[in-house]
């Protein structure tokens, strides 16, 4: 017994479509490599349990954060220098170990948003060691004219 043709093509409808949805989210993680340094960022809004698996790179002022299987090449998530502070660093949990992040150090952020329409927040990211310490570094080497970091957060 034959299966019914129309089987077959919803058969090569799904695969077609998985195939090409893999091959898009790949070109925008070249496309994003390209367009400066990217590195592997988990994120979750503090006090959740959800991890969301990113990537995210520096981009002048902002640090932007991407969903890892979106097809979208904008930003997920934009952090503005000026509005972040590090509330700290701790090692993973066994918790989050178990969920892939075990090679990860989670930075506490801490965002200030200047209009009442957006509240204060507080962000972990999970992070390579070094790239945890770009993070750092880079919210405490603000340009010239926009203050001192260590002044403002002290």
């Amino acid at each position: 017994m034959s299966e019914p043709e129309w089987l077959n093509w919803l058969a090569t409808v799904v695969l077609v479509t998985g195939l090409g949805y893999l091959l898009i989210v790949f070109a925008r993680r070249v496309w994003l490599s390209r367009r400066g340094g990217l590195f592997d960022c988990g994120l979750r809004l503090a006090g959740t349990g959800r991890w969301r698996s990113g990537l995210a790179r520096y981009s002048g002022e902002r640090f932007e954060w991407y969903l890892l299987w979106r097809v979208w090449p904008r930003p997920s998530r934009v952090f503005v220098r000026g509005e972040c502070e590090v509330n700290g660093l701790r090692e993973t949990s066994s918790a989050e170990a178990n969920l892939g992040y075990g090679f990860s150090t989670i930075l506490s952020l801490h965002v200030t948003a200047a209009p009442p329409d957006r509240p204060q927040q507080n962000w972990e990211l999970a992070l390579s060691e070094g790239s945890a310490m770009g993070l750092v570094s880079w919210l405490e080497s603000a340009p010239p004219g926009q203050g001192d970091y260590r002044r403002r957060h002290d």
